[in-house]
C-alpha cells in the first residue's frame, strides 16, 4: 500500500538534514516504525507539534523505498507535564527508550501500545519514578522477559533471608545455584515491593509507597537486568541516575554547612 495510517506514540525523533526529522513511532495496529517528517524544524511547519517527542496522534504515512514519509499528523494528546517537571520528562524518556530498545519495527503488540499510552497519562499525577518501575516490569512481562520473583529461578526452591542474590540473567537465585551466575545482592522488601509492581491495579500505583533506598535499588537492579537482557545501554536512565546522585550530594554539602 501506498499511503498507510498509524494511530501512534512518538518514541524518539532526531534531526535528519537542515529541516527534516526521522520518527520512531510505536503504533497500536502496526508496531513500531520510522518516518521521516520533512520541514518540521521549520518554525512554521503545519506538523512541527506532531513531530514532538511524546506526541500521540494519527499519521497519515506514505510508503517509501528507503524510508517512509509523514504526509500529515493529526495529534491527539501532546502530555504537556512531560515537559513541564523534571522528573516526569526523565521517566518517560525513560519509558520512551525502554520500548525502542526492546521491540523490533512491524511487530504488533495492542498491549504494549496501552502500556505505554496509560502511563503517559498516569505520569500527570503520579510519582514518576514508580510509574518508570512499574512500565518497566510489565514490559518484560508482556514480552516474556519478566525476572523470576517467586523463588530460585534455576531449581525453584522458595529464597529467605533479609537480602536476596538478583541474577542478571533471571531473576532470584538460591545459595546452591547463584555461583554460575553474575548478579547483586538485593533486600527482600524490595522484591516484594516489585512482585507487587507487577501485580497492583496500574491506576492505582498512588496508594503505593516507597522510600528513597527501595526507589534507587529497585530501578537500579531493573536497568541492569534490561541492559543484559538487550546487550544495550538504558541511556536516559543512567542519566537519571547520575542527576539524581549529584542533587542528593549537593544537598548533602549544604546540610552539612
Amino acid at each position: 500500500m501506498a499511503v498507510y495510517h498509524a494511530d501512534a506514540l512518538v518514541v524518539r525523533s532526531r534531526q535528519f538534514g537542515e529541516s527534516d526529522r526521522v520518527l520512531t513511532l510505536f503504533s497500536r495496529e502496526l508496531g513500531k516504525l520510522q518516518a521521516v517528517a520533512k520541514g518540521v524544524r521549520k518554525p512554521k511547519s503545519r506538523q512541527r507539534a506532531g513531530a514532538q517527542l511524546f506526541t500521540y496522534g494519527d499519521f497519515l504515512i506514505h510508503r517509501g523505498k528507503t524510508l517512509d514519509t509523514v504526509s500529515q499528523c493529526s495529534p491527539k494528546e501532546s502530555f504537556p507535564h512531560l515537559w513541564n517537571d523534571l522528573d516526569r520528562s526523565f521517566a518517560a524518556t525513560g519509558i520512551a527508550e525502554l520500548l525502542d530498545i526492546s521491540t523490533i519495527k512491524e511487530q504488533p503488540n495492542i498491549e504494549l501500545f496501552r502500556l505505554t499510552l496509560t502511563c503517559f497519562f498516569l505520569l500527570e499525577h503520579f510519582q514518576p519514578s514508580l510509574v518508570l518501575g512499574a512500565y518497566a516490569l510489565r514490559l518484560m512481562d508482556v514480552l516474556g522477559y519478566r525476572p523470576f520473583l517467586e523463588g530460585c529461578a534455576e531449581c525453584g526452591v522458595g529464597v529467605k533471608g533479609d537480602r536476596l542474590f538478583f541474577s542478571l540473567e533471571a531473576g532470584l537465585l538460591c545459595g546452591n545455584c547463584r555461583e554460575r551466575y553474575s548478579g547483586r545482592w538485593i533486600r527482600a522488601g524490595s522484591v516484594a515491593f516489585m512482585r507487587q509492581l507487577i501485580r497492583a491495579d496500574i491506576t492505582k500505583l498512588d496508594r503505593m509507597r516507597w522510600g528513597v533506598w527501595m526507589e534507587q535499588e529497585i530501578l537500579e537492579t531493573l536497568r541492569l537486568y534490561i541492559e543484559h537482557k538487550f546487550e544495550r545501554p538504558l541511556k536516559s536512565w543512567r542519566m537519571g541516575s547520575l542527576m539524581q546522585d549529584n542533587l542528593e550530594q549537593s544537598f548533602d554539602g549544604k546540610e552539612g554547612k
